[in-house]
């Protein structure tokens, strides 16, 4: 059995309650606010990831964003990330606008593959994603992203029995409490900039 690194960042566990509720649907509408937030649905192109658990899974599987600007190779996490192992993919939008200082445009997207190890002959294939879509020109405080992420059943972060961590835009919900609540930091500081060219809810914009 594959098993995860994850470790639990301080704002997950004040989210949370586990310091002085992490569920989901499948069938979310663009207008469902039940599990707090805003909950899009619809296909993806090559270039732009799908929406909604179902959907997205679909996508994920048709392996468009192999064809992005990957990172070679499966890394240790970078600080501050929990995501433990993984590998960032860029979409073209990403990637052209890597070495800017301004917000990012509305339509640039990444996936991170979520992996046990870095040990390629041992673990090939991902144990998880994490889903970066910008839908508007104004982030809106990581209110105008659209966040997914699922992680193994094991993994110490807030799943559901799925293994869906979040599913939809930042402005409610897990999505805005645990996404947003780590990435809002992203270029504020020297400790919160571990990628030349990070800011605006993005760590490592890889070009």
């Amino acid at each position: 059995m594959k098993t995860s690194n994850f470790v639990i960042p301080l704002s997950w566990l004040v989210a949370f309650g586990l310091l002085p509720g992490c569920s989901s649907s499948n069938d979310k509408t663009a207008t469902d606010t039940s599990n707090g937030g805003t909950h899009p649905t619809g296909p993806g192109t090559a270039q732009l990831p799908a929406m909604g658990a179902t959907e997205i899974t679909a996508w994920l599987k048709g392996g468009d964003y192999l064809n992005w600007t990957c990172e070679p190779a499966v890394h240790a996490a970078r600080s501050p990330s929990p995501h433990g192992f993984n590998r960032i993919c860029s979409n073209a939008l990403l990637n052209q606008n890597a070495t800017a200082t301004g917000a990012w445009p509305e339509g640039v997207a990444a996936v991170k593959e979520l992996h046990a190890s870095a040990d390629a002959a041992v673990d090939s294939d991902p144990v998880g994603y994490a889903v970066y879509v910008k839908t508007k020109a104004d982030s809106a405080g990581g209110a105008n992203w659209y966040w997914y992420e699922t992680v193994p059943l094991d993994s110490a972060a807030p799943h559901d029995s799925s293994g869906l961590v979040a599913d939809g835009l930042g402005d409610g919900g897990p999505a805005k409490d645990i996404c947003v609540g780590c990435h809002a930091a992203a270029g504020s500081d020297a400790a919160h900039t571990p990628s030349v060219g990070g800011r605006d809810e993005i760590y490592t914009p890889v070009h």
